[in-house]
């Protein structure tokens, strides 16, 4: 009898789990967001799944809208209707249907609470009133500049004078617009056509004629359309994960365009909140939200079509967010609709970056120290506090958080300020210092030569000088004034030597070391964390030394009369330029902003050519070539050097083939002798 009961238990139970709305645990909905690096990376739950509802016999829905009681209008696509349901009583309150009224696929309300619903199979807009009430259709324009354009609206959206904004199905020219009584308006927007790398190559070497038989090349096409409260257009299209969330300004163009909208490539729908807070729905099951400036906060859900779980997806269609901040997302495939919740996480972001927008500054700060006692290295509330601080002129303050948040453009620019105050504050006594000392010096110019006050730090200079491997090793300034004539006397062996050479490829790799680490934060890209010092030090004296190899290798056959040891002192002296720019290089990132880039880029290119010359003017001097010999000997090295590249590339793969093949020999005669 007890074993009865608890079956029973058991199958009610059961029973309970799939009738009933599904609350699911917070692995169903693990959050990913950025770090400082631009990696993607776990953080704490944003959303947990709180209702699943499954009752409403939907048959592949396609869109949504919700109002503010929190009704979410449903277009159920294969059921040929429009439903109403309210989330706060868990009910219907309407069905609207029509007999023209075909495949519903896009929904919206006007202000006035009208429905707008968009039928591609019926080719028409049909507006209902708020009580389900045929009011007008909107059919194909009559106007002649739509032409024979393809006209089976799949997704609407309508302002605050009732004009609506059609996205057609096959329409490349972008968005259809359409007044309150039907006229087209014209086309809003549209997406540009990004070529391929072979279409870009076409564009360059066919004939006008070839390109004329090439087949047409359109733009991709928008996956759905729609308007906030402000009126303000936003556009989703799939095939990129860069930009493929559109925010509109009234002519059309991307405001977005210079924020890092990241994304995924299969965006499907997107909605608004009150505190303009983006979110966007992927097909494949992942929900991302967004800033109003479109800043990537986080991302969370997933797609498990094999499973039923609360929170993960077959395919999304759409979703909404009601006014309690909750979302309400439908999976077209499965036919159901899944709430998310937002958690305290999520809500003191949110508030955070609502108080930033209404300048309430200290509050947001408040706030976003409360995100970080949850998460310590999050650089969304690293970023806004920075920009808080920035805001309220507490630019050192604003500078500590934009680099632990890795946002070297803000970085910049409170550094910016930084310098730019200091300068005002210390200028005037710098440039006073300067003018008393040089008057100081031409005062005591007399008195220091006659009692020769400089004597002992001269014949410190000079014993120093006067040590054989110092004297080679400053040899190599020599070459930025007279590279032909020092090149001579390093050949003849007169200056310089293998051991100043030797030991200048040492400065010289620190120098490579302390560049690509040690630079200010602005320009310094590349953690020390990342990088594998095995493999640069490898890479660094095997690329110079396959370099002095190959040279030698061609010059041997191209009657050159440098020798081995005299190239290896040639190309060390040679670097001198790049050394020293380099250091400088290092000097100004701590000094520069993102807007004086140019100089050191200017100087890094500066360092290249002028280190190129000094290296074909080397090989000149040293096997004694004409110009057109030096530059074939050139060329020839860098040929060999690949050659050389690619057979070890091939040596490399084929021993590491070799080696798992009789690795796994050895792991089966184990495994069949321990057996």
């Amino acid at each position: 009898m007890k074993r009865n009961f608890q079956r029973s238990i058991l199958i009610l139970m059961l029973m309970l789990v799939f009738i009933l709305p599904v609350s699911a645990s917070s692995a169903t909905s693990r959050t990913r967001t950025l770090n400082a690096k631009y990696e993607i990376v776990w953080t704490q739950d944003a959303y947990l799944p709180k209702r699943t509802i499954t009752n409403l016999g939907l048959k592949s829905p396609q869109d949504s809208v919700i109002d503010s009681r929190n009704h979410l209008y449903i277009a159920d696509k294969d059921n040929q209707r429009i439903v109403e349901y309210d989330t706060n009583t868990d009910k219907v309150v309407l069905i609207i249907t029509h007999p023209l009224m075909k495949t519903p696929t896009g929904i919206t309300l006007a202000v006035n609470g009208d429905i707008y619903v968009a039928d591609p199979q019926a080719a028409m807009i049909f507006r209902f009133s708020s009580d389900g009430q045929l009011i007008e259709s909107f059919d194909r324009p009559t106007s002649a500049s739509f032409g024979d354009t393809t006209y089976k609206p799949m997704k609407i959206a309508v302002d605050n004078r009732r004009n609506m904004y059609i996205l057609s199905e096959g329409v490349y020219n972008g968005i259809i617009q359409l007044s309150n009584a039907g006229e087209f308006l014209g086309y809003f927007t549209s997406n540009k056509v990004r070529l391929s790398f072979t279409q870009m190559l076409q564009d360059i070497f066919y004939t006008d004629a070839q390109k004329a038989l090439l087949l047409g090349r359109v733009p991709t096409t928008f996956t759905n359309v729609y308007l906030d409260q402000k009126g303000i257009v936003y556009t989703t299209t799939m095939g990129t994960n860069l930009h493929g969330l559109k925010k509109h300004n009234t002519a059309g163009q991307d405001m977005f365009v210079n924020q890092y909208t990241w994304g995924p490539s299969d965006l499907i729908d997107m909605t608004v909140d009150q505190k303009g807070i983006i979110y966007g729905a992927s097909k494949s099951g992942l929900i991302f939200v967004y800033t109003n400036d479109g800043q990537y906060i986080f991302s969370f859900g997933s797609s498990y079509a094999e499973y039923d779980i609360a929170g993960l997806f077959s395919s999304i269609s759409s979703i909404s967010v009601d006014s309690n901040g909750q979302l309400w997302v439908i999976d077209s495939e499965k036919s159901f609709i899944q709430s998310f919740e937002p958690t305290e996480y999520a809500s003191q972001i949110y508030t955070a970056i609502d108080l930033f927008n209404q300048g309430e500054y200290e509050k947001a700060t408040d706030l976003w120290q409360e995100v970080l006692r949850l998460n310590q290295m999050s650089v969304l509330a690293h970023n806004g506090i920075g920009m808080n601080y920035m805001y309220t002129q507490q630019y050192d303050e604003a500078m500590f958080h934009f680099e632990i948040a890795g946002n070297r453009f803000y970085y910049s620019q409170a550094f910016w300020e930084v310098r730019n105050d200091w300068l005002q504050r210390n200028l005037g006594t710098v440039l006073f210092g300067l003018i008393l000392l040089s008057f100081l010096l031409a005062l005591t110019r007399k008195y220091r030569r006659t009692h020769n006050l400089l004597k002992p730090i001269k014949d410190f200079v000079h014993k120093i000088l006067s040590i054989k491997i110092v004297r080679d090793v400053l040899f190599v300034f020599s070459f930025l004034k007279h590279p032909i004539d020092s090149f001579y006397d390093l050949k003849k062996g007169r200056k310089g030597s293998m051991a100043g050479a030797l030991l200048l490829y040492g400065i010289f790799f620190a120098i490579f070391i302390w560049y690509m680490l040690g630079k200010g934060f602005i320009y310094q890209w590349i953690a020390i964390e990342d990088v594998d010092m095995q493999s640069v030090v490898i890479g660094f004296f095997s690329i110079i030394f396959l370099s002095i190899l190959c040279n030698y290798l061609v010059s041997s056959i191209n009657d050159g009369e440098g020798s081995f040891s005299q190239l290896i002192k040639m190309v060390a002296y040679s670097l001198g330029p790049v050394m020293i720019i380099y250091v400088l290089v290092i000097g100004l990132s701590y000094i520069l902003t993102f807007n004086e880039m140019f100089l050191l880029e200017t100087l890094q290119q500066a360092a290249l050519l002028w280190t190129g010359v000094n290296l074909y003017l080397g090989v000149q001097e040293t096997h004694n070539y004409t110009v057109r010999e030096s530059v074939k000997s050139i060329l020839l090295t860098i040929v060999f050097i690949l050659i050389i590249a690619i057979i070890l590339l091939i040596v490399i793969i084929m021993s590491e083939q070799v080696y798992m093949f009789f690795e796994a020999i050895i792991k089966e005669v184990i495994r069949n002798v321990t057996n």
